[in-house]
């Protein structure tokens, strides 16, 4: 599938207003909720640094604070452990002084990562990878994405972080995308940066044969986070946290292609798009 064949497919399906609504993640964490879908804990969200005043205190040792409105990573501080004079320290070792976090928030409100326009600071607590996926994120968090058809979940891969792409598991700046076997959620192949990889260059671990945990449970939630936001088409984030379990952090209205070069596979044979099209947004078709 191509960028336009993609986008066609979007705009048959995806309806406006949920396209709005899935760019505002404190949103879409409200409607995810409303429908029994699992999302990680709100700490605080607010517009204003006097917003944020009672949260300071409810912070704890790790926490990540975020924009509810950007995209593709942009504006995220994470703070991985909490030092003795009370700063935090980040996933690479740098400071987090308390000075630091206010001034990012204010930058997060006055749309320094929103392109410009203002925006909300979402803070939560800082997930942990699931202890049996952990091998596979030495800095940052492992996520998967989930290609969902209606109710469907068509395509799926897993993002691991590498110290090279800075704790994040963006393709682009050397993660590693994982192709899943969509039934069992096992690995079958592994790329990073456009070449076959077979384990983690960090940590040496094979990554080919390896199972995402919980996987019927990253299905479900993938499954009814779409629906549940109004989106005919959408890729779903999900990141299986050590405690809480699997747990919805995004839903795309607008998925990236490079899921199929991943997983070696045509989105556009999985769609099947013919007469009639897709099931429209929340459509009939049944989770396999």
């Amino acid at each position: 599938m191509g960028i336009n064949r993609r986008n066609a497919l979007i705009t048959r399906v995806n309806p406006r207003h949920a396209i709005r609504l899935v760019r505002d993640k404190h949103l879409t964490k409200l409607r995810l909720t409303e429908y029994g879908v699992p999302v990680p804990e709100t700490i605080a969200v607010a517009d204003t640094l006097a917003g944020l005043s009672g949260a300071w205190q409810r912070l704890g040792s790790s926490w990540v604070m975020k924009p509810c409105r950007s995209s593709q990573g942009r504006g995220v501080l994470i703070a991985a452990t909490v030092n003795a004079d009370g700063s935090w320290s980040s996933g690479s070792g740098r400071r987090i002084h308390f000075g630091d976090a206010r001034a990012h928030a204010q930058s997060i409100i006055d749309g320094d990562h929103s392109d410009g326009k203002p925006d909300f600071v979402l803070v939560e607590p800082l997930l942990r990878p699931h202890a049996s996926i952990a091998q596979f994120s030495p800095v940052g968090l492992a996520d998967v994405r989930v290609i969902c058809l209606g109710v469907e979940p068509i395509l799926a891969m897993a993002r691991f972080p590498t110290v090279e792409s800075g704790g994040r598991g963006n393709l682009h700046q050397g993660g590693i995308g994982a192709a899943l076997d969509i039934a069992t959620g096992r690995i079958s192949s592994g790329r990073r940066r456009g070449a076959s990889v077979t384990h983690h260059p960090d940590t040496g671990a094979a990554l080919v044969g390896a199972h995402i945990p919980l996987w019927d449970d990253v299905l479900a939630a993938a499954s009814r986070a779409g629906s549940a936001c109004g989106l005919g088409y959408s890729g779903v984030d999900i990141v299986v946290d050590d405690a809480a379990g699997a747990l919805v952090l995004e839903v795309n209205s607008h998925p990236g292609l490079e899921i199929q070069n991943v997983c070696s596979a045509s989105l556009r044979n999985l769609v099947e798009i013919r007469d009639g099209g897709p099931p429209a947004a929340g459509g009939a078709r049944a989770l396999r």
